[in-house]
């Protein structure tokens, strides 16, 4: 008798998942006939499939003596594996599904303009691997709310979580507090009393009616009751801030906008808002059903970009200012 080869290949098994259902079938119902109609198959067609995967297999897995059929010890075995291995194979049909979506030929992301600058190069830069050709749209938050709802965008980065729809899907990237802004001269508010003491008597110049900021610090001003002269209104925050430089007045805006204009930062004070907490939060939203794939991989590009460089850079304008933005989990 001659000994088997130590370096031969293993015996080749091929085993057809389809064989793999119709047995978890047969071994469900213990009957050939009610397996075949519960997968509309003849039952011949069945018996044959199971007397395959046994000469496959190489052992018998029904006790055919008995009615209904009772599975051997290596019917039962094969029974649990079969579950895991049809389990993972249907896991592997979604996961090739969704990784042949990831790659698209464009994604037409919009973006508010107060984070186009921290957050546009570097999610290029680390999605240009995964998606074709990336078109940005920068703008304010009503502009690019429309655009998604019409089709003309697949995502939207923005303060505007479109809760008030029920087809679209929100992720959370982060959250900002809300900030003053100072020209450098002016004598600094210290708490809540002197600061509403400075926002009623000194001009205020604030962002475009229409903004998303605007409205957001208008809603804060009535609820603390607190009236604030009026200096100027500009849409861009590059003009705003530019304005405070120049000592024309004081503003509230975002740490991203700061990001954005930071060549005015030596001619500023900026300052934490006392009082009830006052923040912004930007989403990730997009067409419920679509980029399916993608979306996880925004969602944790976005937070990994705020956490590793647009945090650190806002530190480095003021220490305390990298603790003013909360990366969501």
């Amino acid at each position: 008798m001659c000994a088997a080869d130590p370096l031969s290949p293993p015996p080749r098994l091929a085993i057809d998942l389809h064989a793999l259902e119709l047995y978890l079938a047969v071994f469900g119902s213990g009957s050939m006939t009610a397996a075949a109609e519960r997968m509309q198959l003849t039952q011949s067609a069945v018996s044959r499939q199971i007397l395959r995967l046994e000469a496959e297999l190489g052992v018998p897995l029904f006790d055919r003596t008995s009615r209904p059929l009772v599975p051997t010890p290596a019917g039962r075995r094969l029974a649990q594996s079969a579950e895991r291995l049809l389990s993972q194979a249907a896991s592997l049909r979604n996961e090739l599904l969704d990784a042949n979506q990831t790659t698209l030929t464009q994604l037409r992301l919009g973006i508010i303009d107060s984070l186009s600058d921290p957050l546009v190069p570097q999610l290029i830069k680390a999605m240009r691997h995964t998606i074709d050709a990336v078109s940005i749209f920068s703008g304010f938050m009503e502009p690019l709310r429309q655009k998604l709802i019409s089709g003309d965008l697949d995502a939207v980065i923005s303060a505007d979580p479109f809760d008030d729809l029920d087809r679209f899907d929100r992720h959370e990237l982060f959250s900002e507090q809300f900030i003053a802004l100072l020209p450098k001269e002016v004598p600094p508010f210290r708490d809540e009393e002197s600061f509403r003491r400075f926002a009623t008597t000194s001009p205020m110049i604030r962002s475009g009616a229409t903004t998303g900021i605007a409205r957001r610090v208008e809603q804060q001003f009535r609820r603390t009751r607190l009236e604030v002269p009026h200096a100027f209104a500009c849409d861009t925050i590059d003009s705003i801030i530019s304005f405070v430089a120049a000592g024309l007045g004081w503003t509230i805006l975002t740490p991203s906008c700061i990001r954005k204009c930071a060549h005015h930062v030596p001619f500023l004070q900026i300052l934490p808002l006392p009082g009830p907490a006052f923040a912004r939060r930007i989403y990730l939203v997009t067409r419920s059903g679509e980029l399916t794939a993608l979306k996880p991989l925004l969602v944790q590009t976005c937070r990994a970009i705020v956490a590793t460089q647009y945090v650190p850079a806002l530190s480095a304008l003021a220490p305390w200012l990298g603790t003013a933005v909360t990366v969501a989990k």
